[in-house]
């Protein structure tokens, strides 16, 4: 990783400093909310699952904005302005637990938080395919996972701990964390991607244009109904884990934790050495590992069959994600990074937060037989893996490659 950083623009790795920093404030509270809610509040999985429907509307529109207004004023400046607001709404929702605000007030200025998360996601996206040539950029998106789960590493584990004795508490150290991350792009970052007269001159109504690209529909598509299964791995599994199953908070950290490390350890050498193999592959047999771990958690409920599944699992994420961005920057015209980028973060957005929905639906309607839930989900993501398989049907080769 250290070799690939240091042949290209210093400015990539201090952004993903800066992304490691946020993605720490990130996940040390928000796989917890979903309990906060249940045990705190006493909301039905149902009123949880809706909860996070609305946050689906609100973070799939504020991706494929945050894309445009990425390519329209720069990348720079919209990293910077969306972590500063988001360390303010994380840090009044530290207040409005400590306070006891009802779920409106405390669900309201989350809602807030995702949106500001999900506009700065799509320009650090963009941005790394700024930073380094179409030739390295899968490599690049390898490096940027390792950043991201580097925090959630350290964060879920830390998060278990500190949310056994304050949930407030939290929210303010991820406020802290997240104003930092902002600072470190704001001193370091600067004069990233100039918007070009192709970005500036592009109206609002262009983004619809994104419909005469059949293959980035085709490739969206399959990745919204994997990423509703992945998004499983967070709230629905937090609460089935905990709730129902009955290991502690700590062990779920640990989970998450376990998750992190082998993304850190393992993404790069992986991404290595699939170079040779097409991304719709790479994408399809990842759906399968996608399957058998889900199917474990359903079939053996119990902490020691979850470490397995989620070794399982995260080697499954390690196949599909940098493919699966790589395919859509790889798809972009010129100029038009950012639109692309905010497309892929609203259909990944789409499905980390129908997922939870979904899930929670799912698990109040089958209680006690929670098997049923974790087998339809399997399910989904053979028919995802088998729609990745045909994609490569569409796909120009040149494009559907780790490129030289």
């Amino acid at each position: 990783m250290f070799d690939f950083l240091r042949k290209h623009d210093h400015r990539l790795w201090i952004l993903l400093i800066g992304w490691f920093i946020s993605s720490v404030g990130f996940a040390l509270a928000i796989p917890f909310i979903s309990i906060y809610f249940h045990s705190e509040l006493k909301m039905t999985l149902s009123q949880i699952g809706i909860f996070f429907g609305v946050a689906a509307v609100v973070r799939t529109i504020s991706q494929s904005f945050g894309g445009e207004l990425s390519d329209k004023m720069g990348r720079y400046q919209i990293m910077v302005a969306a972590q500063i607001l988001r360390a303010a709404a994380f840090l009044l929702i530290a207040y409005a637990i400590y306070f006891k605000w009802s779920f409106i007030g405390i669900g309201s200025v989350i809602l807030i938080n995702f949106l500001f998360g999900s506009l700065f996601q799509p320009a650090a996206n963009a941005s790394v395919a700024d930073l380094v040539p179409p030739q390295d950029r899968t490599e690049g998106y390898a490096t940027v996972r390792v950043a991201d789960n580097l925090g959630w590493a350290a964060g879920p584990a830390l998060g278990g701990y500190i949310a056994a004795d304050s949930y407030s508490t939290l929210f303010l150290i991820s406020a802290i964390l997240t104003f930092v991350s902002g600072l470190i792009i704001f001193l370091f970052v600067r004069g990233l991607s100039a918007p070009t007269a192709i970005e500036r001159n592009s109206g609002w109504k262009d983004i619809i244009s994104i419909k005469d690209d059949k293959i980035l529909l085709r490739h969206i598509a399959y990745l919204f109904l994997l990423q509703i299964c992945i998004a499983q791995m967070i709230a629905p599994f937090s609460l089935y884990s905990v709730d129902f199953i009955g290991i502690s908070k700590s062990q779920l950290g640990v989970l998450f934790t376990l998750n992190g490390l082998i993304v850190t350890f393992l993404q790069i050498p992986m991404t290595r050495m699939l170079k040779k193999t097409t991304l719709t592959s790479q994408l399809a047999i990842g759906s399968i590992f996608y399957t058998v771990g889900y199917l474990i958690i359903g079939a053996l409920p119990g902490y020691i069959f979850f470490i397995a599944a989620f070794v399982i699992l995260t080697t499954g994420e390690n196949f599909v994600s940098p493919p699966g961005m790589s395919i859509a920057a790889n798809l972009a015209p010129e100029g038009k990074m950012g639109r692309y980028m905010g497309v892929y973060g609203f259909v990944r957005a789409a499905g980390w937060s129908l997922g939870p929905l979904f899930g929670g639906l799912f698990l109040d309607w089958v209680k006690p037989n929670f098997i049923i839930m974790w087998v339809i989900v399997a399910l989904l993501t053979i028919a995802a893996g088998l729609g990745f398989r045909k994609m490569a049907n569409y796909l120009p080769a040149e494009l559907n490659v780790y490129r030289k």
